[in-house]
């Protein structure tokens, strides 16, 4: 790539949707029809899904999610699509064993995923590794490696300049991104924080991906490329903005105007955005829309995509009015745990526990399992101590023993397959879907076979 040129990589289809539409928005048939447009734009590569997104397809659409993958594929190839992974869970927020991540692999590369995105909250830097062997021995192309964005007392820029020094020595690593999930990057913090990464990250390229919620992103994206970075994460409209990324369209604009090149057709992004507009008329789906800058955000830090599903959530149990006390909690909890970066998982541990505590009135009367898997270390480190009066409640209920001072089992697949009932006649694609979700949500799939390939 020239000194002036820009690469984009589209979020629409999976963070997207993820943040706006709350990962229910899309299905197959609304995909597969604007494939061959997508294809054509020039992306240097597509978000394209991860288990969550997987996850939605099965419950809600009772659509197949490796066929979704496999036939988007097919209908883009010139385009690498990417799915992103924890290294830690599949479909759901509970630890999964290492076979099974293993299996995740092979599996999406099978079906077409030829880029796979690292992230652990917990920067475990030899589950980093293990993960990033896994998807080079599964045959994937692109391993790309996230340095998850956080602030507190912790997260200072030697932090992140040590963490990309550790990054850069895992052999299989082919990118290095920096994951702003909650939108709290600022200019001024780009201006040191990127060129630290960069010199300890060497020869290996940079990408940003970071979302709107506090109206910051597509600045801070114009003051990166300033530094030398050259790809940028960004959505197309309606599925851009609010708490989704920074628009392709307008990122384009001003890079052109800054004297870039960005390598990707204008005419047919703006058909891309056109027809995702009219799947949200349709729909009524809303679109995202530039947000005024909001402080809260720096408080409680709740990634865009979980805010909307927690804004759901409480909507479904009628508490949507108490929102605000909810992300207050957020913020106490998460100081109180050490301070996890908000992200996948962590950031749903704490908005879950967060929950419970305001809907049950009593401060950690109910824990969650994930909450005693994170104390009992079965994700990783923590940042800081947890606080001492909240780590005696939750250790001291029953529950809290089926955790504690265990290792973590790690069964082969043939043992979890004996433990399930499943035969070897059920294929790894099955079996995946049924260790990680009901046997009823992966039946009423199987039964319904309601994946199409139009959308009316």
């Amino acid at each position: 790539m020239s000194r002036d040129e820009i690469c984009l990589v589209d979020t629409t289809i999976r963070d997207g949707n993820q943040s706006l539409w709350d990962a229910t928005g899309l299905k197959t048939g609304m995909i597969l029809p604007i494939a061959p447009v997508i294809d054509r734009v020039g992306f240097r590569a597509i978000d394209f899904a991860s288990s969550i997104n997987m996850g939605v397809l099965v419950h809600f659409h009772k659509e197949n999610p490796w066929e979704m993958i496999r036939i988007c594929a097919k209908a883009m190839p010139n385009t690498i699509l990417s799915f992103g992974t924890t290294g830690r869970r599949f479909i759901g927020f509970g630890r999964i064993p290492e076979s099974i991540q293993e299996l995740v692999l092979k599996t999406v590369k099978t079906c077409g995923i030829r880029r796979v995105w690292i992230l652990d909250a917990a920067y475990d830097m030899n589950l980093i590794f293990r993960t990033a062997r896994m998807a080079k021995e599964a045959g994937i192309d692109e391993v790309m490696i996230a340095l998850p964005f956080s602030i507190s007392p912790v997260h200072t820029d030697e932090f992140f300049a040590e963490k990309a020094k550790q990054v850069a020595g895992c052999p299989d690593v082919d990118i290095v991104y920096l994951k702003d999930s909650g939108g709290l990057l600022t200019v001024d913090r780009v201006k040191t924080l990127i060129p630290v990464i960069q010199q300890n990250i060497g020869k290996l390229p940079l990408e940003i991906h970071s979302h709107c919620n506090t109206g910051l992103a597509p600045l801070c994206y114009l003051e990166a490329m300033k530094l030398g970075v050259k790809t940028f994460h960004v959505a197309v409209p309606p599925l851009a903005y609010g708490s989704s990324l920074p628009s392709a369209l307008n990122i384009m604009h001003n890079a052109t105007h800054m004297g870039y090149k960005v390598k990707c057709n204008k005419e047919v992004l703006d058909e891309m955005s056109i027809y995702f507009k009219t799947i949200a008329e349709k729909e009524g789906r809303p679109s995202g829309m530039p947000v005024e800058h909001d402080l809260s955000y720096y408080k409680h830090q709740v990634p865009g995509g979980m805010l909307t599903t927690l804004k759901r959530h409480l909507s479904e149990v009628k508490m949507g009015h108490r929102l605000e006390e909810v992300l207050e909690e957020v913020a106490q909890v998460r100081q109180e745990l050490g301070y996890p970066i908000m992200v996948t998982p962590f950031s749903q541990f704490v908005g879950t526990q967060a929950t419970m505590n305001v809907i049950s009135g009593e401060r950690y009367k109910q824990v969650s399992d994930s909450i005693f898997q994170y104390v009992a270390g079965w994700f990783g480190g923590h940042n800081m101590p947890i606080e001492p009066n909240v780590l005696d409640k939750i250790t001291s209920l029953p529950r809290a023993k089926d955790f504690l001072n265990k290792e973590f089992e790690q069964p082969s697949v043939k043992e979890i397959r004996k433990q399930m009932g499943i035969g070897d006649n059920v294929s790894d694609e099955e079996f995946l879907l049924r260790f990680s979700m009901t046997n009823r949500d992966v039946d009423e799939m199987l039964a319904a076979n309601a994946l199409r390939s139009n959308y009316a």
